[in-house]
C-alpha cells in the first residue's frame, strides 16, 4: 500500500513538473525581450451558431507592458487597441468612435505569454494539453500537425475569459486561442514573427482623429 502510495505521489510530482518544463520552455524564450511584432490572422467562431468570421492585424509589444493591436477589416484599418499598465483605449475607426479604460483588462492578457513564464504563471493555471489536440480540433480551433498546447486558466477574473490556449509549433508560439464564457472560439494566428524589432515608442500613443465620439469607461 505504502508504495502504491509513494508511486502515485510520484506520478503526480513528475506530472507536474513535466508539464511547468514544457510550459517554461516554451514561455521562456519571451522571458527578458524587449519588444516584439508580428502579423495574424483572426477568426471568430460563434458557439451558439457555428457562424465564422475573420479579420486580419499586426501586433506590437515594447516592454513591460505597451501593446498596439491593428485590426484590418477588407484591407481599411477597422480598429486599433492601445494597452498599457494603466489604461486601455480602443479607437473603432468604422464608427468613429474611441473607448478609454483605466485599466489593461483583458486586452493585455492575451499576450500575456510575452512577458515570459514567471509572469504567465502569476495570473494562469498552466496545463500541457497536447494530448488533448484531436478533441480540440473538434471544437473548429485549427492546429497544425506534430503543435503542442498549453491550457491556460485565469486564477482570477479576466473579463469573460474562461480559458486561453496556446498553440506552439517548434518551439514558437504559432497561434493563441480565447474561450469566453459563452463558448465562443476566438483564435489569433500568428505570421512574420520577430523578436526585439527596432519600434519607435510614439507608435504605442494612441491618436485619436479629430470629430470621434469618446467615452471614459
Amino acid at each position: 500500500m505504502r508504495i502504491a502510495a509513494l508511486m502515485t505521489v510520484l506520478a503526480f510530482v513528475l506530472g507536474v513538473y513535466g508539464e511547468e518544463d514544457t510550459a517554461s520552455k516554451l514561455l521562456g524564450r519571451y522571458t527578458g525581450i524587449k519588444s516584439f511584432s508580428c502579423d495574424y490572422d483572426r477568426v471568430f467562431t460563434q458557439s451558439s451558431t457555428g457562424k465564422k468570421s475573420s479579420d486580419s492585424g499586426k501586433i506590437l509589444f515594447s516592454a513591460p507592458s505597451d501593446i498596439r493591436m491593428d485590426t484590418f477589416t477588407g484591407g481599411s484599418l477597422a480598429e486599433q487597441t492601445f494597452v498599457n499598465k494603466e489604461n486601455t483605449v480602443f479607437i473603432y475607426h468604422s464608427k468613429k468612435s474611441a473607448l478609454k479604460k483605466k485599466s489593461a483588462g483583458e486586452a493585455g492578457e492575451y499576450l500575456a505569454f510575452l512577458q515570459g513564464f514567471e509572469e504567465v504563471k502569476k495570473k494562469f493555471d498552466i496545463n500541457d494539453s497536447t494530448a488533448s489536440i484531436d478533441k480540440a480540433r473538434k471544437t473548429g480551433i485549427e492546429i497544425k500537425d506534430g503543435a503542442g498546447l498549453l491550457k491556460l486558466t485565469p486564477r482570477g477574473t479576466v473579463g469573460n475569459v474562461k480559458y486561453i490556449f496556446l498553440i506552439s509549433v517548434k518551439g514558437e508560439i504559432d497561434s493563441v486561442v480565447i474561450i469566453d464564457q459563452l463558448k465562443n472560439i476566438n483564435q489569433f494566428k500568428f505570421k512574420n514573427l520577430k523578436y526585439d524589432p527596432k519600434i519607435e515608442r510614439s507608435v504605442f500613443s494612441p491618436v485619436i482623429p479629430k470629430g470621434y465620439e469618446v467615452s471614459d469607461f
